[in-house]
């Protein structure tokens, strides 16, 4: 069948979007109805229903421990606060998720029925498995001596880190993979030593540096190839090196942000990459590596056929996936792993699941629609057990009437079968959610658009302490580590913790001025302000360019076979 492009109004944001006839065909190959939400709106929406930082202490509603969970003692939208169980009595025998089932009940939509279940049910307090001395991390597995990592695997000893992966002693990180000593860097592999850096591979001892591959001992540099002793991409004697990184210290404040201003000033200076596309074919966006055919794609890798991702890892034929990684023919989906096939307006669906419709964490299931928190299940709606024949006939039906009376939320948006959960069933707050993070919002915009709002604050009230951080590294005793902090930009407190003065000292670095999660936010801006492509001009060829990149930004940037020209 052929298909034509096709111009929509989004029904939330109102703004124009164009279906392209691959997206139709993608529909019609997965048996969807076509979105009436933007692309734009519809990460939002997916995003808005995870949180990966906000967390709270309260006790377990099983045994009773006290616990550290992602669920707010005040529940945003529900009737009341969630049940949720620690990790040893969610997964232990003494419950079953299949108790809170339900059968459809054609006098209520879908959406609702799923609610009261999601309402009822308990949940896990943190994703988090096979840690050691970690209580403080979420959507971790395999870390030990963790501290306030999220989203990463197999670490060690590290701390404040988004998507750190197979890494120890590392610091304030985003997306660090297979590394050692790294800290304040971002979308960097296989380093040691690396401060305040962006997209450095295989490289050693290395500073304020921006795109560099197999390089060491390099300072303030940007585009190098397998050099040594560089410094603002001029060759330097080793010896010269290693006198400019005693002189120049980054243990004191003053000299951070001199050299900061002056290494971000040189990078400005220089041509730069229009997108980081790596080893890709017939694919856009930005950060993309050894992917084939993927569009409007960032932070994807070893992903084909593929359309509207961000953070994918081996995904094959999906649209509008988040987080995933192994998965084919997924669609409006966030948060999975290993092996999935045709998972779709779903949330945390892992291990080798098939079939899956909207569900929430799901291990090892097969086809199902509407279930919570089962593990090894097959044939299931809201939680309920049924047989192949019945179950095919009950979902034509829920589907059929899905379509006939889509559920309306709070500001008349409809949601037939085909969209994602509205957002009022987010179980948590818009301000707690990564959604505020890329889109942020003041509570009353959240509200006008129908999002949650979490209120909720904690009796814990911190007194600042009255004092002023030093200049210098080496000033700092161990009586910072009692000392309650102000950040400089929230206001908020924070605190300094004993790995993170150790590192602080062993290389010479400053301490810092304002709390994790502002240094987080500040690393997640490269990422979240690189998410919309510019036409611009190539400062080589002069052909017209797509990049990531503003003019203000970047003055001089290259198409890719200039770039290749250039650094190769």
């Amino acid at each position: 069948m052929e298909y034509l492009s096709e111009t929509k109004q989004c029904q939330n944001c109102k703004q124009d979007f164009i279906i392209e006839p691959d997206d139709f065909a993608f529909y019609e190959k997965i048996k969807v109805p076509a979105p009436t939400f933007c692309p734009e709106c519809r990460l939002q929406r997916r995003l808005a229903f995870r949180n990966e930082r906000s967390l709270y202490k309260r006790p377990c509603d099983m045994c009773g421990a006290d616990i550290i969970c992602m669920f707010s003692p005040v529940s945003p939208n529900a009737k009341r606060p969630f049940t949720v169980y620690c990790h040893n009595c969610f997964y232990s025998d003494k419950w079953d998720p299949m108790d809170y089932g339900k059968k459809y009940d054609s006098n209520k939509s879908f959406f609702e029925q799923w609610r009261e279940i999601q309402e009822a049910i308990p949940h896990l307090g943190l994703f988090q498995q096979n840690s050691v001395n970690s209580p403080w991390i979420n959507y971790e597995l395999d870390d030990k001596n963790c501290y306030l990592n999220f989203g990463g695997h197999f670490n060690e000893d590290s701390a404040y880190s988004q998507y750190l992966l197979k890494s120890k002693d590392c610091i304030d990180n985003f997306w660090l993979m297979n590394s050692q000593f790294g800290y304040e860097s971002t979308l960097s592999e296989n380093c040691y030593k690396i401060f305040f850096s962006i997209f450095c591979f295989d490289c050693q001892d290395t500073y304020f540096s921006f795109d560099c591959k197999g390089c060491y001992n390099i300072y303030g540099c940007t585009g190098l190839r397998h050099k040594q002793n560089y410094i603002f991409n001029k060759p330097v004697s080793k010896e010269d090196f290693q006198k400019f990184i005693e002189e120049k210290r980054l243990g004191t404040y003053t000299n951070f942000l001199m050299l900061k201003k002056q290494a971000e000033d040189f990078w400005k200076s220089q041509p730069q990459r229009a997108n980081y596309i790596d080893k890709s074919v017939s694919s856009s966006g930005n950060i993309i590596k050894d992917c084939k055919n993927c569009n409007a794609c960032w932070n994807a890798e070893k992903t084909e056929d593929s359309k509207f991702i961000l953070y994918g890892l081996n995904i094959k034929d999906s649209h509008d996936t988040t987080s995933v990684w192994g998965g084919e023919k997924c669609y409006d989906f966030i948060a999975g792993s290993e092996q999935l096939s045709n998972v779709r307006f779903s949330t945390s669906i892992i291990k080798s699941s098939t079939n899956i419709e909207y569900s929430h964490y799901l291990t090892n299931c097969h086809n199902c629609f509407g279930c919570i928190n089962l593990t090894s299940k097959s044939l299931c709606i809201l939680n309920t057990q049924y047989t192949k024949d019945e179950f095919e006939v009950l979902r034509k039906k829920i589907i059929e009437e899905m379509c006939a009376k889509p559920y309306t939320d709070s500001k008349n948006r409809e949601y037939p079968y085909g969209e994602f959960f509205p957002y009022e069933h987010s179980p948590f707050g818009y301000n707690e959610t990564v959604a505020n993070q890329y889109f942020p919002l003041e509570k009353k915009e959240a509200e006008e658009l129908g999002f949650n709002w979490n209120n909720y604050e904690s009796e814990t009230k911190h007194e600042f302490s009255d004092y002023q951080i030093l200049n210098d590294i080496k000033d700092a005793g161990d009586d910072v580590l009692e000392k309650v902090l102000k950040c400089e930009i929230s206001g908020k407190a924070f605190r300094i913790i004993p790995m993170e003065l150790q590192f602080y000292k062993k290389f010479d670095l400053p301490l810092p001025r304002v709390s994790p999660f502002e240094r987080h936010a500040k690393r997640l801006s490269f990422i979240k302000d690189h998410l919309k492509l510019y036409n611009r001009q190539c400062f080589g060829c002069k052909k017209p360019t797509e990049t990531v990149y503003t003019e203000l930004e970047f003055p001089m940037i290259y198409c890719e076979q200039c770039y290749l020209k250039e650094t190769y």
